[in-house]
């Protein structure tokens, strides 16, 4: 039997706020199987990643949120193998508000042949208070020359529950927009990578998100909900609670019937030919970020005594992680899939998966039915041109929610303000 090679996907709403990692370390590898060791590649997927002005900038601004995560990963390998095991970072990249950080043991590290990355907007004017970023990676195979190549996109799509439309639109926009290449820096409010011990070129012409020859893992804050209208004043008496009877009226299972994305998905409207294995936990959203915080001292088993919804939205499983089946005769093991205990500083709780893959590379498939060959969508030949020109206006918008937003914007406008009063009453004593 060829050998596998263990992922671990996670995707997590930080709610604008800085990871707490004493808190999410414990349960981050909550997804791996009983007795299995810390995963060969771990790809993590956030959104909201920090507040506008951080994530519109960038740079210096977006890596406090950014190191937290780092911290929160490392943490929780030394957790998981006792000090025995690490995790080296291979990459980051995050586009406005969303990042994808990727990890791998130093043996798999070692095999990176190259990293190609993507970034799309889909927000007002194509910025990244919405949208994708994504990383292909190439590893080195011992069979042949070619590489295992595999990608991996971090998502957030537009909120509310009416929006479906608009939903299904941003992941058109996303597989039109989404091309991987070597880098550009323009694109990207952060770009950090490893240097890389030895290298290949990357694919030249086979650059999509749908790639002959790639696994594809897309995941993220997709936004999808449990109702086409938002909830009425007494809608939160039929909220979901914890209780393992799956016919009582309060259990989860009965509001997942009513779940958006399964619905389009089966219309062929969204999410094209990607899969996920069964939902068996509760919902991902809206947690009462406030209630919770009250009550921040307890045990994470405690806090799953009690559900604490916010009563305007319904409670909605957002948080998701799908996957391209390979094909034939190449393997996907999919694990476990559940969400991770509720956090003490957002309204979303992260969802983890656990999967194994063939190491080695994937057959170049030619069959016309297969979505890497025929995608959903064709690629835009203005997707560079239209995340340059989105790039600019995070820029400005950024700069302009720094200064009107934050104590350390505040103090250089009232200081530009101060030294451009005394610059003109001096003019208008010296003219005297």
């Amino acid at each position: 039997m060829h050998p596998m090679l263990s992922l671990y996907i996670i995707t997590f709403n930080c709610g604008r706020e800085l990871v707490n990692p004493e808190y999410l370390a414990p349960s981050l590898f909550d997804a791996l199987p009983t007795g299995v060791a810390v995963p060969d590649v771990v790809a993590i997927s956030l959104q909201e990643v920090a507040p506008i002005a951080d994530s519109f900038l960038g740079g210096n601004f977006l890596k406090p949120y950014l190191d937290r995560v780092s911290t929160t990963v490392h943490l929780a390998t030394d957790l998981r193998s006792n000090g025995s095991e690490q995790l080296q970072h291979v990459a980051t990249r995050s586009l406005g508000m969303t990042a994808l950080l990727i990890f791998a043991k130093p043996r798999v590290a070692q095999r990176i042949q190259w990293i190609q990355a993507a970034a799309v907007g889909v927000g007002f004017w194509n910025m990244g208070n919405k949208g994708a970023v994504g990383m292909r990676i190439g590893l080195s195979s011992d069979d042949t020359d070619d590489t295992l190549n595999l990608a991996f996109a971090a998502a957030h799509l537009a909120p509310a529950e009416k929006n479906v439309e608009a939903r299904n639109q941003d992941w058109e926009n996303i597989v039109r927009n989404m091309v991987f290449h070597t880098d550009y820096d323009s694109l990207y409010s952060f770009s950090q990578q490893m240097p890389l011990a030895s290298s290949k070129t990357p694919p030249s012409d086979n650059n999509a998100m749908f790639a002959v020859g790639s696994h594809l893992f897309f995941s993220g804050d997709l936004n999808y909900r449990t109702s086409d209208q938002p909830p009425m004043s007494d809608s939160y008496k039929t909220y979901p609670q914890p209780t393992p009877i799956e016919s009582a009226r309060e259990h989860f299972s009965h509001l997942l019937k009513r779940d958006q994305l399964s619905r389009e998905k089966e219309a062929d409207r969204t999410l094209h030919s990607l899969e996920e294995l069964p939902i068996n936990f509760p919902p991902t959203y809206k947690y009462s970020v406030r209630k919770f915080s009250e009550n921040s001292k307890r045990s994470a088993s405690d806090r799953d005594e009690q559900f604490d919804w916010a009563r305007h939205r319904y409670p909605s499983w957002c948080d998701r992680i799908l996957f391209l089946p390979p094909p034939l005769p190449a393997k996907l093991e999919a694990h476990i899939y559940t969400a991770l205990p509720v956090q003490p500083t957002t309204d979303h709780r992260p969802v983890a998966l656990s999967v194994s893959v063939d190491d080695r590379p994937l057959p170049q498939n030619s069959n016309p039915n297969d979505v890497r060959v025929n995608p959903p969508f064709p690629v835009s030949p203005s997707w560079r041109s239209r995340q340059d020109a989105a790039r600019r206006w995070e820029l400005v918008v950024g700069t302009l929610a720094y200064l009107g937003l934050t104590k350390k914007g505040n103090a250089v406008v009232i200081a530009v303000v101060g030294a451009a009063l005394t610059a003109w009453y001096l003019s208008a004593w010296l003219r005297r």
